[in-house]
C-alpha cells in the first residue's frame, strides 16, 4: 500500500483530488495538509511514494517544499504533482525542481488520472532500478550504481572516485565541484561510509578490517584505505555490510 500526499489549501481541491485518487487507486493511503510546514513535518515520519503539491500555499509557495523535499535523499527522485493556476509557473519546476508532470487547473479527472497513475509507474521504475549516484559536472550528467563504487578519495577541491567495473577492471574518474560530506549526502542511506577525512568506502566491498593498523581493504582492491581516529567506531560497527 502505497502513500500519497497532497499539499493544498483550497478544500473543495482537496476533496475532489481525495476522490481521483480513491477512485484511481483505492490501495493507497491519502493523506492531506494546507500547508508547506505541516506537509515537511509529515514527509520526515513518513515515507511517501507520490508528492502532489499547489504551487501557491497559505505559508509559502509549493516550490520551495518541493526543493526542501528534493534536499532529503529519500525524496531526492520521488515523483512530485504540481497544480497551478498559473500555466508558466511549471517551467520553472520542471528545470529547478525536476517534477514530474503538473495539471493547470481547473483539471478534469481524466487528465488527473493519466499524470496521476504516469508518476507512480515513474516512482515505481525508479524502485527496481539500481541505486544511483548522479553528478553534474558543467552541462553534463554522470551516473554510479552505487554498487560499483568502491571508495573516494579527496584531493583538496577534486575527488577521485573508484569504481570497479566488469571483468574486474578498476576505473578512477576525476570530478570538481563536491566534497566527501556532500556526495555522502548525496548516496541512499547508510550506502557509502566515511572512514577518513579524505575517504568515502562501500561497506559492501569491505574484505579485511585491521584494527591494530587502522587500515581497511576491500575485495578486488590493493589500495589499503586508512582509518581515522575521529571515524573509527563508525567503521568498527560497519565491519560487516
Amino acid at each position: 500500500m502505497g502513500l500519497i500526499l497532497l499539499v493544498e489549501d483550497e478544500p473543495g481541491a482537496v476533496a475532489l483530488m481525495r476522490r481521483y485518487v480513491e477512485n484511481s487507486s483505492p490501495d493507497h493511503t491519502f493523506a492531506a495538509f494546507p500547508k508547506a510546514a505541516e506537509a515537511l513535518s509529515y514527509a520526515v515520519e513518513h515515507k511517501v511514494d507520490l508528492i502532489i503539491l499547489d504551487i501557491q500555499l497559505l505559508d509559502y509557495r509549493g516550490t520551495e517544499l518541493a526543493r526542501q523535499l528534493r534536499a532529503m535523499p529519500e525524496y531526492r527522485f520521488t515523483p512530485i504533482l504540481f497544480t497551478t493556476e498559473l500555466a508558466g509557473e511549471e517551467l520553472s519546476a520542471y528545470r529547478e525542481i525536476k517534477c514530474y508532470d503538473f495539471l493547470v487547473k481547473p483539471f478534469t479527472e481524466a487528465e488527473f488520472h493519466k499524470a496521476f497513475r504516469a508518476a507512480l509507474a515513474m516512482g515505481e521504475q525508479m524502485l527496481a532500478a539500481p541505486e544511483i549516484l548522479r553528478i553534474e559536472q558543467k552541462q553534463f550528467l554522470f551516473e554510479y550504481e552505487i554498487g560499483t563504487i568502491l571508495y573516494m578519495e579527496s584531493f583538496g577541491k577534486r575527488i577521485v572516485i573508484h569504481t570497479a567495473q566488469n571483468g574486474g577492471r578498476m576505473v578512477a574518474d576525476q570530478i570538481s565541484g563536491y566534497s566527501l560530506a556532500k556526495l555522502l549526502d548525496m548516496a541512499p542511506q547508510n550506502r557509502l561510509l566515511q572512514c577518513h577525512k579524505s575517504f568515502l568506502v562501500n561497506p559492501a566491498h569491505i574484505s579485511k578490517i585491521d584494527k591494530a593498523n587502522r587500515l581497511l581493504y576491500l575485495k578486488g582492491c590493493e589500495t589499503a584505505i586508512p582509518i581515522g581516529e575521529k571515524y573509527q567506531k563508525a567503521v568498527f560497527e560497519r565491519e560487516r555490510p
